[in-house]
């Protein structure tokens, strides 16, 4: 597996698809292939008749099969803010209701919170954390009858929680409520099945976990609810085709302004022309997971994060993180704790400095690449960079 990930020999060790993945050379042998098929063979030809069957039917099925979810529901997306905007403008809400998320969100979130709520007249109410974590009784309270949507993210990029995400949904049905998730940090590392979580819409780049980095790629689930009940701008292509397009464009009588009915599936939110280049990159990556099966890769992934923590925890510090994702937090100045990040790096370990409203900490995140020797060479590394407590006292 570790063959497949040449970016892999730059580090000793690689911890931090958090932020960034690493991309498999499939991806590369694939995007390769369709290039030079286009360049060859189909230069001029109609994207739409040709390349939907030869590149977007394969990936949305690769990512329902993923998701455990019909192709219906899956379109695809360019990294996760674009999809949450996407569904966001599809959905009217009345003036004076409030949208529900929380105070340690990726701040993609609460931006795309902000704006939408400030355009449609909307309240924020913004749930806070207890010493770095969530619990759904506090969730609970802040739910109401005017509450439009819910909005958040289904593993906590700081510290590694995984939310209750069902029952937070369970909560906003129960008051009408949509419910829109940020998967961009579960999606690809754990099992995520959205119809079984009864999410409304399920959003997640693939530049982290689906290994896709710096592509511009992601896969977007909506429910059937959302697919009945939304109303997204249109362009041509989240029209239902007529058939077959090459006939349409020449008929001499069509009425251009006799608008084609709006598409009855996930692709309803797709105004223009796929991007098919990310489409394949994206394939060959969940090819990959699919191969492997994400139920061996959350395992193998929480394995490695009880590793983390297990260890951590011996050498004096306490853990956050309940997901793939572990933040390592201590008595330590924040200062130090940056210090050993990027003394870290240099050492070609890499992991992260992340915090916000107090919470910060190391944190790591392993991925299919990742072996138990990793996380040793993490740890032998930290031992020699003599991190302090605030009271002087050597954590290890």
């Amino acid at each position: 597996m570790r063959e497949l990930f040449p970016g892999l020999k730059k580090f000793k060790a690689y911890l931090n698809t958090a932020g960034l993945g690493l991309m498999p050379v499939t991806v590369l042998k694939r995007v390769n292939e369709f290039l030079l098929d286009v360049v060859n063979y189909r230069e001029g030809v109609n994207a739409v008749e040709e390349l939907d069957q030869m590149v977007l039917e394969p990936v949305l099925e690769e990512a329902a099969k993923l998701m455990k979810t019909k192709v219906a529901n899956i379109t695809l997306s360019l990294q996760t803010t674009e999809g949450l905007k996407r569904a966001l403008s599809a959905l009217k809400p009345r003036k004076g209701m409030k949208i529900v998320s929380f105070d340690l969100e990726f701040p993609t979130i609460s931006a795309i919170v902000e704006s939408y709520s400030k355009i449609h007249g909307l309240d924020v109410e913004v749930v806070e954390n207890n010493n770095g974590l969530y619990n759904i009784a506090d969730i609970e309270k802040r739910i109401d009858d005017n509450t439009f949507a819910v909005i958040f993210s289904d593993v906590q990029w700081i510290s590694g929680q995984k939310m209750p995400t069902k029952e937070i949904a369970e909560i906003s049905h129960e008051h009408g409520a949509w419910v829109i998730v940020d998967a961009v940090q579960s999606l690809g590392a754990l099992q995520v099945y959205p119809e079984k979580l009864e999410v409304d819409v399920l959003v997640a780049g693939g530049e982290k976990w689906l290994m896709n980095p710096n592509i511009g790629s992601g896969i977007m689930y909506v429910s059937d609810r959302f697919i009945e009940e939304s109303f997204p701008v249109l362009g041509l292509l989240n029209t239902e085709p007529p058939i077959p397009w090459s006939d349409w464009w020449g008929d001499k009588d069509k009425d251009l302004w006799n608008i084609l009915p709006v598409r009855k599936d996930a692709r309803k939110l797709d105004a223009g022309t796929p991007n098919y280049l990310s489409a394949v990159a994206l394939w060959a990556s969940l090819e990959l997971i699919n191969s492997v099966g994400i139920e061996e890769i959350e395992r193998h992934n929480l394995k490695l994060a009880r590793e983390i923590k297990d260890t951590a925890q011996e050498l004096g510090f306490w853990t956050l993180g309940d997901s793939q994702i572990v933040l390592l937090v201590g008595n330590v100045p924040y200062e130090d704790m940056k210090r050993v990040v990027s003394q870290l790096k240099d050492r070609g370990v890499v992991v992260s400095l992340r915090g916000a409203k107090g919470i910060y900490g190391i944190r790591v995140s392993p991925h299919i690449y990742n072996t138990k020797e990793d996380i040793e060479l993490l740890f032998e590394e930290m031992k020699t960079l003599n991190i302090k407590t605030e009271t002087g006292k050597a954590v290890f």
